[in-house]
This record gives structure tokens, C-alpha cells and sequence, in this order.
């Protein structure tokens, strides 16, 4: 065991990282999603479109 831990330690250690940085993803991803809706969401409302069709014009 300590020989298989000697030669892929550091391969081992590099898919658990990436394991937990996916996992990390997964939980906190749907969480920032909802936050940029939420923000983008109070944007537009507060921003209409007539205003920025006139400055586009």
C-alpha cells in the first residue's frame, strides 16, 4: 500500500480536488445563478425599455 501510495499519491490527490471543486460547484452554482437573476431581474425592471431605445436612437 505504501509503494501504490508512493507512485500515485499525487495523482490521487489531484482527482480528490477536483472531485471536492466539483462538488463545491455543484452546491454553490444554482445559489449564484439565482443571485445574478435576482440582480438582473431588478435591473430591467428598474431600467425600461423606452429610455434605452431612445438613447440608442
Amino acid at each position: 500500500m505504501d509503494v501504490f501510495l508512493q507512485e500515485h499519491g499525487k495523482t490521487i490527490f489531484i482527482a480528490v480536488c477536483i472531485l471536492l471543486l466539483v462538488g463545491v460547484a455543484y452546491v454553490v452554482g444554482p445559489i449564484i445563478a439565482d443571485a445574478v437573476e435576482g440582480v438582473v431581474n431588478s435591473y430591467s425592471s428598474s431600467v425600461s425599455y423606452d429610455t434605452v431605445a431612445g438613447k440608442i436612437h
